[in-house]
């Protein structure tokens, strides 16, 4: 038996009392879940949009804290132009010391700057560019070495922005009823489109407030997510409604009301036989990706950058709901709206015809809608899986449905995301309940 200490306590000499290692386990304890928020902190910070004034540093500046200078007329936030991967060079990259890689460290940053490309960048456009964020990265190949952003130059949450992101909200589902075989209207593709949009995050940003903790009124800083719908001149608008998609070739805004989409949305699903809930999430899915959330019905390439594995060039970039590419599928859509038996071999019909209707796929309401539902069906084969797109999609497999879209590749460009905008669908179209489904 132990002897009693001077405190009364009945412990053996040097055994640490009960309370005292609970007090040290709590230390632990809340040591480990200050590195894990930190941690969270940090990604979520990388993940920030950056702005006009964001912080730089170049370890091999003299003074290596720079400045972001947004020169290309962007979307704001926060009253702050947007910065996109267009900002490259001494005039966006601000350093006001010497290199020490020069001479002597003789030479001004800016008189030796030489960037390569932006790495680790947002995945949405601004003004047709991929934006930037807090964990880009651009390397100075004069320096060999990264040229970071250390702070994006976000200070709180627009008043304007009422951010809400991933996962989607829960939809009303009680009284929805089942999608097979029956028309959607446009209040229906005005609900899907917003809950798709809420449902995708590009960023965090930095949403300050007053709140009463413990009684006292503190200043708090909360990270919310800012996503696809929060772009001020996106929210539910479609195709030409919207300004932060700005493309050569586009729908008139006319052509671009919840009315006349949906028209042509329910159209083509009739025609084309995608008549269960299944593969109308699978095709609503792969547009919605394709048509860049429902914001352009053309690429946007220009002769500089259009793909050399582009049958047929800069003319024939993807175009429509679904994209078509390649000038020997426009000659195929080209044949089923006219039935005719044209070819590329004609250099007349070439020129003066294919070139122009190939055009028309963007910009005509009729065809942007119908040759997504006609290379669907690939009654003329052209898919890359050679199958009518029906059948993928009754399988449910968001992969090989991805691979007839976009090519047999084992990993599909954006795939990630259309297998995200079909768990979303199957959601907001309450898909469990489906008649087809329980069958």
């Amino acid at each position: 038996m132990g002897r009693v200490n001077n405190d009364g306590d009945n412990t053996a000499p040097g055994t640490v009392p009960d309370n005292e290692q609970q007090r040290e386990d709590n230390r632990r304890k809340m040591d480990d879940k200050r590195a894990e928020d930190a941690e969270k902190e940090k990604a979520e910070a990388g993940l920030k949009v950056v702005i006009d004034t964001a912080t730089l540093e170049c370890t091999l500046c003299t003074n290596p804290k720079g400045i972001m200078v947004v020169n290309y007329n962007t979307p704001t936030i926060q009253e702050k132009k947007t910065a996109t991967i267009k900002e490259k060079g001494p005039k966006s990259l601000v350093f006001t010391g010497n290199c020490l890689k020069s001479p002597n460290a003789a030479l001004p940053c800016a008189s030796v700057m030489n960037v390569g490309e932006w790495q680790k960048v947002g995945t949405y456009l601004s003004q047709e560019q991929l934006v930037l964020l807090q964990q880009s990265t651009i390397p100075c190949n004069y320096g060999q070495i990264d040229i970071k952003i250390t702070d994006s130059g976000q200070v709180h949450q627009p008043d304007s922005i009422e951010a809400k992101g991933a996962p989607v909200p829960d939809p009303k589902t009680k009284d929805k009823k089942c999608y097979c075989n029956r028309d959607f209207t446009p209040e229906e593709m005005n609900e899907i489109v917003i809950e798709l949009r809420k449902g995708e995050i590009t960023s965090y940003i930095t949403r300050k407030s007053v709140e009463m903790v413990n009684g006292v009124k503190k200043k708090v800083s909360k990270k919310v997510p800012f996503t696809v719908y929060d772009q001020p001149n996106t929210k539910d608008l479609l195709f030409a409604n919207q300004s932060d998609i700005k493309r050569a070739e586009h729908l008139s805004v006319e052509d671009s009301s919840y009315e006349k989409v949906t028209d042509m949305i329910n159209k083509t699903l009739k025609k084309y036989n995608i008549n269960t809930c299944i593969r109308k999430i699978h095709f609503i899915s792969q547009a919605y990706h394709e048509s860049h959330r429902f914001r352009a019905t053309f690429e946007g390439r220009t002769k500089d950058n259009t793909p050399s594995n582009y049958r047929g060039g800069y003319n024939f970039q993807g175009r429509g709901f679904m994209q078509l590419t390649h000038d020997d599928t426009y000659v195929k859509y080209y044949n089923k709206v006219n039935g005719t038996n044209e070819d590329t071999k004609n250099k007349k019909f070439y020129t003066e015809t294919l070139v122009p209707f190939a055009s028309k796929v963007a910009t005509n309401l009729e065809y942007a809608f119908d040759s997504a539902g006609w290379f669907w069906q690939n009654d003329d084969k052209v898919n890359a899986i050679n199958v009518n797109m029906n059948e993928a999609a009754d399988k449910d497999d968001t992969l090989y449905v991805s691979q007839g879209i976009n090519g047999r590749v084992k990993h599909p460009n954006g795939l990630e995301e259309r297998i995200k905008y079909v768990a979303d669908l199957k959601k907001i179209m309450n898909y469990e309940n489906c008649i087809s489904k329980k069958k």
